[in-house]
Formats: C-alpha cells, structure tokens, sequence
C-alpha cells in the first residue's frame, strides 16, 4: 500500500492506494498516530486508488474516526471505489463514516 500525505491550510489530504490489510495496516497506523497527535482538524481520505479493506483497515479507520471526532475534527473519505463502498455498507461502516 502507498500513503501519500498532503498539508494544505485548511485540511490534510491522505490518499492511499493498494490494499489495506493485516500486513499494510502498520504502516498506516503510523500515519493515524501521527494525525490523532497533530493540530490536523479537517483529514480527508482519497481512497481513489484503494482497493482493499481487511478488519485491520477498518478498525483503523475507526479508531480515526473516534479520535477526530473526540478533537473536534472532521474525517471524510472521498472517491471510495465500489469494492470498498461494499465492504462499508456490509459492515456498517457506510453510517459511521462520512463518504463523499
């Protein structure tokens, strides 16, 4: 998996591309790590190349979400590919995040 990481003024933009999964989720729990620990208020997510998400991605993803969340930020997730989106519908994940 690639992580590529953007600053801009008002947001931060992680695209990511390839799979995210039990041996790719380390790396990106570093990159959440560094985000949760951050001034970062506003992270958006270009899943536009991502084209799996194992449980590890997801409770990652989670575990973004919650802490964003407990900041007073936001997360959102863009260009999510129909793979992906099934697996968020399939698991509940699509009424907890928000997708655009």
């Amino acid at each position: 998996m690639n992580i590529k990481v953007e600053r801009e003024p008002a947001r931060t933009i992680v695209s990511l591309s390839g799979q995210l999964d039990t041996l790719t989720a380390v790396d990106f729990e570093k990159e959440v790590s560094a985000l949760l620990n951050s001034d970062e208020h506003q992270i958006v997510l270009n899943c536009e190349g991502l084209s799996y998400v194992s449980s590890a991605g997801l409770r990652l993803l989670l575990t973004l979400q919650k802490g964003m969340m407990a900041k007073g930020g936001t997360l959102i997730l863009e260009k999510v590919q129909s793979p992906i989106m099934d697996i968020f519908k399939i698991t509940g994940f699509s009424s907890i995040l928000t997708i655009k």
